[in-house]
């Protein structure tokens, strides 16, 4: 962890994947004026970290061991007013973001841009709240929205399957989306299972043949 300059914005991660904590530390290096003061992996070590720590700001997973990050939110809220949440997650249905913009100030994709979170960012701590709804880029304009219910993909494994079409190895699209490896692979195989394909090759053509990806 960096020591807090004077006038930073000074941020806890509370994210239970520290590779993905480590790349949103680094990513925010590059804002110039925010600094991580420290980060946890659970609700329950946030709680026990602001008796002593008090930051300007925290950056909130939502599925997180012991204490999840909408219940340490709602507490935080009730303990520690001053304090800004934005939660950042790879959920992206509107009833958890709705429970989000009860007891947060904000709300972004974990697939989201360098640039896009310090924007948000910025924007919550000028005194706005700001709430990334679902993103549909991953959807191409010709998806065959029928065929997806079916086999009930959801955005993240289309996202994934227009990456793996793209030709990106899992350790490239695990960097793009700041997740793990493992996480990746766990979604392919997931994908493998409903799709009901045996390699990559497969699964483009099914998905290409079926416009599930363009």
């Amino acid at each position: 962890m960096t020591t807090p300059a004077n006038n930073a914005i000074q941020i806890i991660i509370a994210e239970d994947h520290p590779t993905f904590s480590l790349g949103v530390e680094q990513s925010l290096a590059r804002a110039g004026n925010m600094v991580v003061m420290d980060k946890v992996s659970n609700g329950k070590q946030l709680m026990q970290l602001l008796n002593t720590k008090t930051p300007d700001l925290i950056l909130m997973d939502i599925l997180m061991p012991y204490m999840n990050g909408i219940e340490a939110a709602k507490q935080i809220r009730k303990d520690f007013p001053a304090i800004r949440i934005i939660f950042i997650s790879m959920y992206e249905e509107n009833n958890i973001i709705k429970q989000c913009m009860q007891c947060g100030h904000g709300y972004i994709p974990k697939a989201s841009t360098t640039d896009e979170l310090i924007y948000i960012i910025n924007t919550v701590m000028a005194g706005q709240t700001y709430y990334y709804n679902t993103r549909q880029q991953p959807f191409p304009q010709n998806y065959s929205d029928d065929l997806i219910k079916k086999y009930k993909l959801t955005k993240r494994e289309i996202e994934l399957i227009q990456l793996l079409k793209n030709g990106l190895t899992t350790k490239e699209i695990a960097n793009k989306l700041f997740l793990s490896s493992l996480t990746i692979e766990t979604h392919r195989k997931n994908i493998f299972r409903k799709l009901e394909v045996k390699n990559i090759t497969e699964l483009i053509v099914f998905a290409l043949s079926n416009r599930i990806v363009d």
